[in-house]
């Protein structure tokens, strides 16, 4: 069933209004003079037709980036230019490599040197361990004195914690070298996805630096889908659901229509609006849709295949709702009617006519309940 709000346009789009005062002078003199009014007229045939929800939004890419240098330098290249294509992976961006490179050499460096420190003070703790358990052996056998016990022991603890002091300054010197890799790998900026670079911020010789909010030296977007946010009356919330069809239309692109999807119904509604987001996602293989644009958005959500269609043109309005003239025996024969879903041009009667009444098309204007008609060929 549709909601009787869904019916409001059809109040807008009725073009002709029927004026009872102006229109029963003329009509009266025309029948005085015996002539039957001149209409056209068409047999009523049934359609299908469609309900739409209608709002707007503006297009958004699938995916937006500020990308720039995580550590300071200076940019030594960016390899692209506003409106090239990029691929995910490909290097956009690289600081001055010097001083990175540098840091890892020390760090690199420092670490063969913990790494030999490590190796020696493992032969010492070896060679003290073999010690301790022959002086261990001889002390418990009463062959040595205390004294030269106590020392053994002692050497060999303090190799012992050489060794986990030597371990120890190996893992941060990795750690170090880690670190430096890293800070070289972030001067490097690579492409997170497949798209379009939009803006350059940042040039060659420039200093890009983190912490002089001065870091973001490209804007790129996937342009390959298209996203639009829609709001809607949360009246309508029971009407749509994800994965329906939704058609757009773009000013730049007045005569045609694209096609997107449902994708995600926000849970919350907007407690001053009185609305909740819709987001529809429209395929953009081409590139022909790009970010920024406005969009009107129809989503249909109900569909009636075969059902009374009449040209919205021929319905009449008064205050007691809307009506036709039909043709019945050569006179005209008013009809009130009761309307259901309205889309563009064409309205859904759902009570009044039935398939097979002739409907007056053209002429409506000069005819009253009753008067004779003549119907002639367009």
């Amino acid at each position: 069933m549709v909601p009787p709000s869904l019916l409001a346009p059809a109040t807008l789009l009725i073009t002709a209004v029927l004026l009872t005062g102006c229109s029963q002078s003329k009509s009266s003199k025309e029948s005085e003079d015996g002539r039957p009014v001149s209409v056209q007229a068409t047999v009523v045939q049934t359609g299908s037709i469609t309900a739409y929800l209608e709002g707007a939004g503006t297009t958004a890419p699938r995916e937006r980036a500020k990308l720039g240098a995580k550590v300071d330098g200076t940019i030594s290249e960016i390899t692209v230019e506003e409106g090239d294509a990029i691929q995910k992976g490909q290097l956009l961006i690289a600081l001055d490599p010097v001083d990175f490179q540098l840091e890892i050499e020390r760090a690199a460096a420092a670490l063969k040197a913990a790494e030999a420190e490590l190796n020696q003070t493992q032969e010492d703790y070896e060679l003290k361990s073999l010690d301790w358990k022959r002086i261990s052996s001889l002390y418990e056998r009463r062959v040595i004195a205390k004294h030269r016990y106590d020392v053994m022991k002692a050497s060999f603890h303090m190799a012992s914690a050489s060794v986990a002091e030597a371990r120890a300054q190996v893992t941060q010197m990795q750690a170090d070298l880690a670190l430096a890799e890293k800070r070289y790998a972030d001067s490097r900026v690579l492409a997170p996805f497949d798209g379009v670079v939009t803006k350059k911020m940042l040039h060659v010789g420039e200093i890009s630096s983190v912490y002089g909010y001065n870091w973001e030296a490209l804007e790129v977007m996937d342009l390959s889908h298209i996203k639009i946010e829609c709001d809607i009356a949360e009246k309508w919330r029971t009407f749509i659901a994800p994965e329906m069809t939704t058609l757009i239309t773009i000013d730049a692109f007045p005569n045609e229509e694209f096609s997107g999807t449902i994708t995600t119904i926000t849970p919350l509604v907007d407690p001053q609006q009185r609305t909740f987001k819709v987001k529809i996602v429209i395929p953009n293989r081409e590139r022909r849709l790009t970010a920024g644009m406005f969009a009107r958005i129809k989503i249909a959500f109900e569909k009636r295949p075969d059902t009374i269609i009449v040209p919205i043109d021929d319905i009449l309005q008064t205050q007691e709702g809307h009506f036709v003239f039909l043709v019945l025996d050569g006179k005209a024969r008013r009809q009130q009617i009761e309307l259901g879903i309205v889309e563009g041009k064409k309205a859904e009667v759902i009570s009044g006519l039935q398939t097979g009444d002739m409907v007056v098309t053209a002429g409506s204007y000069r005819l009253q309940d009753g008067t004779p008609v003549e119907v002639s060929t367009p």
